[in-house]
């Protein structure tokens, strides 16, 4: 498995454009509450299915992303914010990075579809063991914006083989497919990967921290698996 190749996106002005869901939580009831079973609704709201319920009664909508090529991994649960860079404040960072996988041997010169941007790219078949590799790199901490979600007292571990991630030829690997280095380590791994959920934003997968709620708080559609 390739290292996800990083690039900024040119668009910063991120709008969710689709779906709002609006959180509806259920009156408790004063007594035996503890016996009272969930319900469950199912509502389409153009064209996306809310269903189920959390544990705070905020139901949460599914959408589909057919291309999955361009993965979008957030910094944190916010859509818009930017970060200036401390050498040029003029500069932003954005909201997000992209991550994706490269075909490998694909000649960009012989490209039969020019305009498509993700031309070379794979699918993604797990956005968020995609973006867990992007966050493991420490990429997700530059100028350290996102100190304040790694736990106190958080050591960075090295990384150790995997045995169901074995190469054919017998190489021991990591846990996300790559050779391990001759000490057995890659000293790029190791740093923090908070909880990580897939949302939809503008039609693409974003990857954002948090738990399973995180896409209904922020007012967007969960990933539909």
């Amino acid at each position: 498995m390739n290292l996800p190749e990083i690039t900024y996106p040119t668009d910063t002005k991120d709008r969710v454009r689709n779906l709002i869901v609006q959180e509806a939580r259920r009156k408790p009831k004063p007594a035996r509450r503890w016996l009272t079973l969930p319900v469950v609704i199912a509502v389409a709201v153009a064209g996306t299915a809310l269903v189920g319920t959390t544990a705070a009664g905020v139901y949460k909508a599914l959408a589909p992303v057919d291309d999955k090529r361009d993965i979008r991994c957030y910094y944190r649960a916010d859509l818009t914010t930017t970060y200036p860079v401390k050498q040029d404040p003029a500069v932003t960072i954005p909201p997000y990075i992209t991550t994706g996988i490269f075909i490998t041997g694909f000649d960009a010169n012989n490209n039969s579809n020019p305009d498509d941007k993700n031309a070379g790219m794979q699918q993604v078949t797990d956005p968020i063991n995609q973006c867990s590799r992007v966050w493991d790199t420490g990429l997700m901490n530059p100028q350290g914006i996102t100190d304040d979600l790694i736990p106190a007292g958080f050591v960075r571990t090295a990384p150790t083989a995997d045995p169901s991630r074995k190469s054919p030829d017998g190489t021991a690997n990591d846990k996300y497919g790559n050779p391990l280095g001759p000490a057995g380590s890659n000293p790029l791994l190791g740093h923090y990967v908070p909880p990580l959920t897939a949302c939809v934003v503008d039609n693409s997968v974003a990857v954002i921290p948090g738990g399973p709620e995180v896409c209904a708080h922020l007012g967007i559609p969960a990933l539909e698996k």
